[in-house]
């Protein structure tokens, strides 16, 4: 494999299922906005938002899903649909559009129950039984840690300033999250829900761990574990696919820093090397593609 010089790049890609969640959040958020203008009374917040109250005594058993698409103001929103179009479509390109959606909802129902639970003893605790919970953070958190899984390695700038391995953000985030849910006081007594972060990281983990397992030792069509030698050639398909996606990933990077380039100053402005990099990001990239570029 070809290697390239660092190549920064802002944001992820806008894959499918990322777009409609971005949109999918902001229509509610825009209902919410609306409701609380024209209908002060309908609360919606209490309604589908996750409440000890709302979901013990009121039955509500909606409210551990629809409390992930509700926000509690423009920062809270917008911060969540900036962190779900930084690193939530490398994952769809790389899992696929239903295994990225599947594990998004399932990791913010997780941090849904999560929150639930601690809301049950901070009902009993410190009488905090009616402060709904909202927003995507639990799913978002979830898909931090899984993109930290993946590429560990992977720098990204944090505070846009000081730049830092995807294994150690995970790891500061982390020990910030679970400090600040056990640190004493009731859940709900803050604007911040370290309660849902912490239920997402959990949930999230909790899901990667299983999906790898299940992947590494998945059954025959016969219903039986492969042998030893399919075992094996199955995991080297498998490491072999993997190359392929990250090479794919690592192309894709490659073409969208050239093409701003070139853009900007047409196929001239490329060096020999550049040309050369090019040229292997689009076999990769394009791999039913055999024209070169000069």
């Amino acid at each position: 494999m070809m290697r390239q010089n660092v190549q920064f790049r802002f944001g992820g890609p806008l894959t499918p299922v990322v777009k409609k969640l971005m949109i999918i959040n902001g229509a509610v958020f825009l209902l919410q906005l609306l409701s609380g203008a024209f209908f002060p009374g309908l609360q919606l917040e209490q309604v589908f938002g996750i409440s000890h109250q709302g979901l013990v005594n009121e039955f509500k058993l909606w409210q551990p899903f629809t409390y992930m698409f509700l926000h509690g103001g423009f920062f809270h929103i917008l911060m969540n649909l900036f962190a779900l179009w930084m690193f939530s479509g490398d994952l769809e390109e790389l899992w696929g559009s239903s295994a990225f959606m599947s594990f998004y909802l399932i990791s913010g129902v997780g941090a849904g129950l999560f929150i639930a639970l601690m809301n049950f003893f901070a009902c009993q605790e410190y009488g905090v039984c009616s402060v709904p919970t909202l927003g995507a953070s639990g799913a978002i958190y979830a898909i931090l840690l899984a993109y930290g899984l993946t590429w560990p390695n992977r720098e990204v700038l944090l505070y846009f300033i000081i730049p830092i391995k995807m294994k150690y953000l995970v790891l500061i985030f982390g020990l910030i999250e679970f400090f600040g849910t056990f640190s004493g006081g009731a859940p709900g007594a803050t604007q911040v829900s370290h309660v849902g972060h912490l239920g997402g990281i959990v949930s999230g983990l909790l899901l990667f761990l299983y999906r790898r397992n299940r992947g590494s030792s998945s059954k025959t069509a016969g219903g039986q574990k492969p042998g030893l030698i399919a075992g094996w050639l199955r995991r080297r398909r498998l490491k072999k696919k993997q190359e392929e996606i990250n090479q794919r990933i690592e192309a894709k990077e490659i073409i969208d820093a050239l093409l701003t380039k070139i853009a900007r100053g047409g196929m001239k402005s490329l060096t020999p090397q550049e040309k050369k990099q090019l040229d292997w990001a689009r076999k990769h990239y394009y791999p039913d593609n055999t024209e070169t570029f000069h």
